[in-house]
């Protein structure tokens, strides 16, 4: 029997995180569940949930200790029928979570981010109190939220981001592509799949294609998403005379197209990451991979196994690591092969719905 479910999520932007929900929400849905998402109104998500005809709920998320929000939660929930929450950042899992307390149904909290948590009330208030089962986005973020917050470990299960193998598979027209972009067939094309936050690594990857290029690599870089460092690394581009080897593709909808021109996915991040969506879906397409070894990264790239790893923020590595890619093509694509068997194994979107089920399931034993 199908269950009732409430997403919430405070965010007013369109990244991975908010792609997750949206793409859960949806395969949920297919599985025979009632899902509504609420989120601010005029946000991203609230637009793209209602364009799949998922049920939206606008809702303003402060932070803090935000009263009307709980009101409009504990309405939303009382006059859908919900069964069960699940919330996704800070203000929502406190808004909705009380909202859920006082209403007798349980909580998932979600944890995206890598970005650290402290010991204490608050943490376990709302990884506690307001939430009875937390889904972490891979084992390091579930470890993290164990050792340095406290938490029970029975209480945290992880189930990173799957990857959706019908739209991110192998395709032979990469080359088209290449031309489309007015790259050439011998250029070394690296791109980033990311929103353009400073944490993402953007600009250690500028300085590092610089050095490729001073190496004689004949780099390019494609830089698909939004965000707001647009600005900043547009001017970096500039200031480092990149302007002719880096493109920026903006936010893409049809994002295999672009990663099937590309050699190799790069994704420098300094700090917050989970297990990535874009690693795994250039994996999973048989891409090459190099990333840093920060958050649950590493679960995902294996050094020297499933992709290169390097220290983050720093340039000169991630330019060695590039550079090695560009001159051991047949090793590279052996790196691709094994890391697209380990996402068909333990990365698929269909073991992440499969498993988030589960935990609904475990909470409405009687649903």
């Amino acid at each position: 029997m199908g269950l009732r479910i409430l997403h919430t999520e405070w965010s007013d932007g369109w990244g991975g995180q908010e792609i997750r929900v949206v793409a859960e929400s949806v395969a949920l849905r297919s599985r025979g569940h009632t899902v509504a998402i609420a989120c601010p109104p005029d946000s991203q998500i609230l637009r793209r949930a209602g364009a799949e005809g998922l049920e939206t709920i606008p809702v303003f998320f402060r932070k803090g200790l935000d009263f009307a929000g709980i009101a409009q939660c504990l309405r939303a929930i009382r006059m859908h029928g919900i069964e069960l929450v699940h919330t996704h950042s800070s203000p929502d899992a406190w808004t909705a979570g009380i909202a859920a307390r006082l209403a007798g149904v349980p909580v998932v909290r979600s944890r995206h981010l890598s970005t650290p948590v402290k010991r204490g009330w608050t943490t376990r208030f709302v990884y506690g109190r307001l939430a009875d089962r937390v889904i972490a986005s891979g084992q390091a973020i579930k470890d993290h939220l164990i050792e340095a917050g406290g938490l029970d470990r029975d209480r945290i299960v992880s189930i990173p981001a799957g990857v959706d193998l019908r739209r991110f598979a192998p395709r032979a027209d990469g080359p088209a592509v290449r031309r489309e972009l007015g790259l050439g067939d011998s250029d070394f094309v690296v791109g980033i799949v990311a929103v353009l936050r400073s944490w993402k690594g953007h600009a250690v990857l500028l300085d590092a294609v610089r050095e490729l290029l001073n190496l004689g690599v004949p780099a390019r870089l494609l830089i698909v998403g939004a965000g707001p460092q647009e600005a900043s690394l547009r001017k970096k581009i500039s200031d480092l005379g990149l302007t002719a080897h880096v493109q920026m593709l903006g936010h893409h909808d049809d994002v295999p197209r672009l990663i099937g021109a590309m050699d190799c996915v790069a994704l420098p991040a300094t700090k917050n990451e989970a297990t990535s969506q874009a690693l795994p879906q250039a994996l999973a397409m048989k891409v090459a991979v190099v990333a840093t070894a920060v958050g649950g990264l590493p679960e995902v790239v294996s050094d020297k196994d499933t992709g290169l790893l390097v220290a983050p923020a720093n340039p000169a590595a991630l330019c060695e690591a590039l550079a090695w890619m560009h001159a051991n093509p047949a090793e590279a694509r052996r790196l691709a092969e094994r890391g697209h068997a380990r996402v068909r194994a333990e990365f698929t979107f269909e073991k992440t719905i499969e498993r988030t089920e589960a935990v609904y399931r475990e909470l409405l034993p009687d649903r």
